[in-house]
């Protein structure tokens, strides 16, 4: 089916930041065009190398434990083609407590434009062949073929010819395994054969796609790659030449994307907000930056994150933290359009943060509910999932929120292009919060003792347990500052407390639940992490996915030349252990001084993990900096080593 010529834009609608599409034409130059694959349709940690044709993903410490993927840039809406991808190597890692099939392994198939790059053969519209021997669609595994890894050639075929059902099957090293699924092409089914093209043209046709954990891969779209055709089929760049090829996504440079900012208190919608966003423009393309990012790129359940896991899930979450920290120095450098989904309420933060993408547009959306809106969404979320974070952290960042401006403001120093304010206005908004930070002020003259919050910090995902405390009585709200149903506690000084006591320092969450294992039917493996913070972060109230404000700031220290995605990274530095600094406190009541123990340096934890092989790294851990110089948009312990429980968080969490 020959594709047509994508319209321009209406003049009426936004000029920006939409994909740019092109669309394939009889013309001999676009015949010509090179099938590679596509940089502007991958996953954030994803390299495309070689001339376009060679893949493979990050895989120091956390990405080891990650699938990355990729898709080709031209997709078919009919005839019969096939593209081959070959295994070349195994990356080094360090994964003893993952089975060694597990390890290297990747998936080959096919999925519609519109899919998640990261989930071929787990959605409707993919199908997948992997390493192991299984054959996936739509979540659903089944034996199929041979077991393939480094050294082997897989080939895809795809006949979109047959009728009624059109079907996908594989060889191995020339050998033909056999019809692997059929399926309905046309407009009830996937609707790329025969089906009128959606406003999205690339989200009409199957696209080439790999799916890959610790591998490198070789990519084969025509016999110059070295691609031997399946007999019966074509090679898949000819079907440009036949009129049956879409191209895919693409950006041309910053100037055609844009950074939207989340700001916002915890609890306030900010995450339920950036979510319904994304699904309501996808033509967008965004990548939704934020803690999940990480979960979802690890596989990890949905249903494992809301139950208690206990040790292991700890670790993995730290891993995470670092994960999301070097995605996010990559985001600049690659052009994609991005939500950033945390708290943001520093104004310093924010322009840190936003200082890298110099000529994307900047949209800061502010998520203000009114406060009694936000105690019961807070209320709410923690019923739901079982997360909180100590009053002194919610009204710290309280404090210090200062509602964003857009640069055409009168005394703006900030980057916004747009300020949107979905919910109350920039009016409301601000009388909000004066009306909560004088009574925040009120509050810390009149009660010397800090009381916990029944908030959720964006990244927060420990619970600090201990046993039920008697006399359990729920406290009065006032005027906007939230307090747990737990007595008030003295104000813990952190640094100078062994790990389980500073768990023990928070009794919120082991009152609401008693620790039990996490069982599911899933066969999804999850990873039982060394104990160390390989990346100098972890992920509670107290752990930071964010670098803190300074000169020497995460993005002050990734090479401006460095282009992720399109070629290697910069040289791998291992992450060295900094030592544990004390934390000071400037609010009104709050307690300033140091810790008297040296106990803090948790000498007892092992040194973090360091890979050998990669050129690719991790950011470089901070100075220690005390909650005086923080952005809070994620709390941490200045050291970037925050203690680790022996115990298990509580049923009903959710990350």
């Amino acid at each position: 089916m020959a594709s047509t010529k994508h319209e321009p834009p209406k003049a009426a609608e936004p000029e920006s930041k939409r994909v740019k599409l092109s669309v394939p034409d009889s013309s001999p130059s676009e015949a010509k065009q090179r099938v590679v694959l596509n940089p502007a349709d991958c996953n954030l940690d994803f390299n495309v190398e070689g001339n376009g044709l060679q893949g493979h993903a990050l895989y120091e410490k956390g990405f080891a434990y990650c699938w990355s993927g990729a898709r080709a840039n031209l997709g078919i809406t009919g005839g019969k083609y096939c593209f081959g991808c070959k295994i070349v190597s195994a990356q080094p890692v360090d994964m003893e407590d993952t089975p060694s099939d597990q390890q290297h392994v990747s998936r080959v198939g096919i999925s519609r434009g519109d899919d998640a790059v990261g989930n071929l053969g787990e959605t409707e519209h993919s199908y997948g062949f992997g390493g192991t021997g299984k054959f996936s669609n739509a979540g659903k595994f089944t034996d199929y073929g041979t077991k393939f890894g480094v050294g082997d050639t897989i080939v895809c075929a795809v006949n979109l010819e047959n009728h009624p059902l059109a079907f996908v099957g594989f060889s191995k090293n020339g050998q033909w395994l056999g019809t692997a699924k059929q399926f309905d092409a046309g407009p009830k089914g996937l609707g790329v054969v025969n089906s009128p093209l959606r406003k999205l043209e690339w989200e009409s046709a199957l696209f080439p796609h790999i799916l890959l954990k610790n591998v490198v891969v070789q990519l084969q779209f025509c016999s110059e790659d070295g691609l031997i055709p399946q007999e019966g089929y074509k090679t898949w760049a000819s079907a440009l030449e036949d009129g049956n090829g879409i191209m895919g996504p693409s950006f041309s440079s910053p100037k055609e994307c844009e950074v939207l900012m989340m700001v916002g208190l915890p609890a306030s919608g900010k995450t339920t907000w950036a979510e319904k966003w994304v699904k309501e423009h996808p033509e967008k393309c965004y990548i939704l930056l934020g803690t999940n990012l990480a979960l979802d790129q690890m596989k990890v359940p949905g249903l494992l994150r809301k139950q208690n896991y206990g040790e292991r899930f700890e670790r993995l979450m730290d891993q995470a933290t670092g994960i999301f920290n070097t995605l996010l120095s990559r985001a600049a450098k690659t052009p994609r359009n991005y939500i950033l989904d945390q708290t943001n309420v520093y104004k310093s933060a924010r322009k840190r943060k936003l200082k890298p993408f110099v000529n994307y547009r900047k949209i800061a959306v502010v998520i203000f509910p009114r406060p009694e809106e936000l105690k019961f969404r807070a209320e709410k979320r923690f019923k739901e999932m079982g997360k909180e974070v100590p009053a002194e952290a919610v009204n710290e960042m309280l404090a210090n929120y200062v509602l964003p401006m857009s640069k055409d403001m009168r005394g703006s120093d900030e980057f916004f292009d747009e300020v949107m304010f979905p919910e109350l206005n920039r009016a409301d908004s601000e009388k909000h919060l004066d009306d909560m930070k004088r009574a925040m002020r009120a509050g810390s003259i009149s009660n010397s003792r800090s009381n916990l919050s029944s908030y959720s910090h964006d990244s927060s995902v420990h619970t600090y347990s201990s046993p039920p405390m008697l006399n359990q009585e729920a406290l009065p709200a006032i005027r906007g500052c939230w307090q747990n149903s737990h007595l008030p506690l003295p104000q813990p000084s952190y640094d100078h407390l062994r790990p389980r006591e500073v768990h023990s320092a928070y009794p919120g969450a082991g009152i609401h639940g008693t620790p039990g294992g996490y069982r599911s039917g899933s066969s999804d493996f999850i990873p039982s992490f060394p104990r160390d913070g390989s990346y100098g972060t972890d992920m509670n109230y107290a752990r930071s996915p964010l670098p803190r404000d300074g000169g020497n700031d995460l993005f002050s220290r990734v090479d401006p030349y460095y282009s992720p995605n399109l070629g290697n990274m910069g040289s791998y530095r291992p992450h060295a252990g900094s030592p544990r600094a004390p934390f000071s406190y400037n609010s009104s009541g709050r307690y300033l001084g140091e810790p008297p123990s040296p106990s803090a340096s948790l000498a007892s934890r092992g040194p973090p993990l360091s890979l050998q092989g990669s050129h690719y790294g991790t950011p470089e851990p901070r100075p220690p900096l005390s909650y005086r110089d923080s952005p809070m948009s994620d709390w941490r312990h200045s050291g970037g080593y925050p203690p680790h429980s022996g115990g298990y968080p509580p049923p009903g969490r959710r990350y």
